[in-house]
């Protein structure tokens, strides 16, 4: 009889050590699930704003006026208002000319402007607040412009 009583106790203390192995297991799994949820979340956050600053820098492209007279900008993306209500404010840096070069084709007359193929440099810039998500794209865009407007700077 002895002997049977210790049998049971080595069941239970094995029963018990699987309990907390699966214990552990199953923390462990919410614990990565938490970790991989966030990491998630945050690459959707990254590609949010990606999309947001390529708008910009396409809404402040499809005017020329920032091609003639650079400066820096703020646009606002998806808001309303002159606050940018449930918008993002996204900052468009003076675009920078590279270079340019005669436009083929054109045949210069005295007193006219050659037209020039000049190549520009576009920097676009947002980082949010609450997720702390900072996304800045510098794209490239070559534009036909008369002489004299690609300040090499």
């Amino acid at each position: 009889m002895i002997h049977a009583r210790r049998q049971r106790g080595a069941t239970l203390m094995v029963t018990l050590i699987m309990l907390v192995i699966l214990t552990l297991f199953a923390v462990t799994a919410f614990n990565l699930s938490g970790v991989n949820l966030k990491i998630v979340g945050n690459y959707q956050q990254q590609k949010s704003l990606e999309g947001v600053v390529q708008q910009a820098i396409e809404q402040v492209m499809s005017t020329i006026t920032i091609f003639t007279t650079p400066a820096d900008t703020d646009v606002c993306v998806n808001g309303t208002g002159g606050g940018c209500t449930g918008g993002y404010v996204v900052r468009v840096d003076k675009p920078r000319c590279n270079y340019t070069t005669t436009a083929k084709g054109y045949t210069k007359k005295i007193g006219e402007l050659t037209p020039e193929d000049t190549n520009w440099e576009v920097r676009a810039s947002h980082s949010d607040a609450f997720s702390k998500a900072s996304v800045v794209i510098v794209q490239g865009v070559a534009v036909r412009l008369l002489a004299g407007n690609c300040p090499t700077s």
